[in-house]
C-alpha cells in the first residue's frame, strides 16, 4: 500500500481534471483522426481515479496494492508532471510528499513487474530487494500527514 497526503490529492484532483479537459478538448477537435499520444478511454481512466481521491478528501487516501488498476498506473504516471506544473505554489515539504508517494508507488509497480519474470537471477533478487526497502522504509508504511 502506499498513501497520498490530502495536499498531494488536491494536487492530483486539480491536475487529472485538467487533463481531462484536454483529453475531451482533443475528442471535441479530432473526431476519429486522433493524435499518437490519445486514446478516448483514457477519459474515464484518470476519471476513476479522480472520482476515489475525491471521495477521501480531506484525508489520507490508502491505495491497496491488491487494488492496484490501470486508473492508478495511468494517474500516478503524471504525479511528476503535476509538481512541475505547480513548483511555485508548493511547498519544500509537499514537493518531497508527493516524491515520497511517488518512489512509493514506483517501487510497488517495479517490484510487481520483477515477480511477473521467470529469470531469478542475483541482480533481479537485488533490485527486488532494494524496491521492498523503498517500500518498507521506516516511518513510510503509514505516514501521517498534516
Amino acid at each position: 500500500m502506499f498513501v497520498i497526503s490530502p495536499k498531494i490529492s488536491k494536487l492530483m484532483i486539480s491536475g487529472l481534471t485538467k487533463e481531462i479537459a484536454r483529453l475531451n478538448a482533443i475528442n471535441a477537435n479530432c473526431g476519429d483522426d486522433w493524435p499518437d499520444d490519445y486514446d478516448p478511454n483514457d477519459v474515464a481512466v484518470y476519471d476513476s481515479f479522480r472520482c476515489y481521491l475525491e471521495g477521501n478528501l480531506g484525508k489520507n487516501t490508502i491505495v491497496q496494492w491488491e487494488t492496484y488498476s490501470k486508473g492508478t498506473a495511468f494517474s500516478m504516471a503524471l504525479l511528476p508532471n503535476f509538481v512541475r506544473e505547480n513548483l511555485n505554489c508548493l511547498s519544500p515539504e509537499d514537493i518531497e510528499s508527493a516524491c515520497r508517494i511517488f518512489a512509493q508507488y514506483v517501487a510497488h509497480r517495479c517490484t510487481e513487474m520483477l515477480e511477473n519474470q521467470e529469470e531469478n537471477t542475483s541482480k533481479r533478487k537485488q533490485v527486488t530487494y532494494l524496491l521492498s526497502q523503498v517500500i518498507e522504509f521506516p516511518g513510510m508504511s503509514c505516514p501521517v500527514f498534516d
